[in-house]
């Protein structure tokens, strides 16, 4: 029965320590997880402040751009320029901005005089990009609007506004839409 004994208590040490083996590794990819999510709501903020779009719209165009296999890096920088031309469109309808916007039909302004936000130009521009034929023209015009990165954008674009606001929808239900607060 001793022999017995100490061959249980062996079985008992090697289980508890496997088990403690298990929960060390558990807390770390718990911790994992965590740092995660604070890194990627951190981002979301500095994307949010670079971009002039407020946190809520951006985590649903974040959503969407994942979907159609479009990085963040190219969104955040896609955004920046969209602005970029957006303003540049505003002052000035000659320039290269202020054309590409009015040989689409997409106004850059609001009855007020005041610039449209970034964020209801892109669902205006993706309807507009959607029912373009792929080629040549259309990556440059994605270029010229949305700076080099504006390639890597046209999945996105394709969507077009039903399918940007689909995306958006479907991110709200997920719990994905993150507030200023949480960021």
């Amino acid at each position: 029965s001793q022999k017995g004994l100490s061959t249980f208590g062996v079985a008992v040490a090697a289980g508890m320590a496997a088990a403690a083996a298990a929960v060390a590794a558990a807390a770390y990819q718990i911790a994992g997880s965590i740092k995660s999510a604070i890194d990627s709501a951190d981002e979301m903020n500095k994307m949010s402040q670079s971009t002039g779009i407020a946190v809520e719209e951006l985590s649903k165009l974040k959503y969407a751009a994942e979907l159609a296999d479009v990085s963040s890096e190219a969104l955040g920088k896609s955004m920046g320029k969209l602005s970029k031309a957006l303003v540049q469109a505003g002052s000035d309808a000659s320039s290269q901005a202020g054309r590409a916007f009015a040989a689409m039909g997409v106004e850059v302004q609001n009855q007020d005089g005041t610039l449209r936000g970034s964020a209801d130009v892109l669902k205006d521009l993706a309807d507009k990009f959607a029912n373009y034929k792929d080629g040549a023209e259309k990556t440059a015009l994605a270029i010229a609007l949305f700076g080099k990165a504006g390639a890597a954008m046209i999945p996105l674009l394709n969507l077009g506004r039903d399918g940007l606001e689909e995306a958006a929808d479907e991110a709200e239900r997920y719990g994905l839409v993150l507030d200023k607060k949480t960021t």
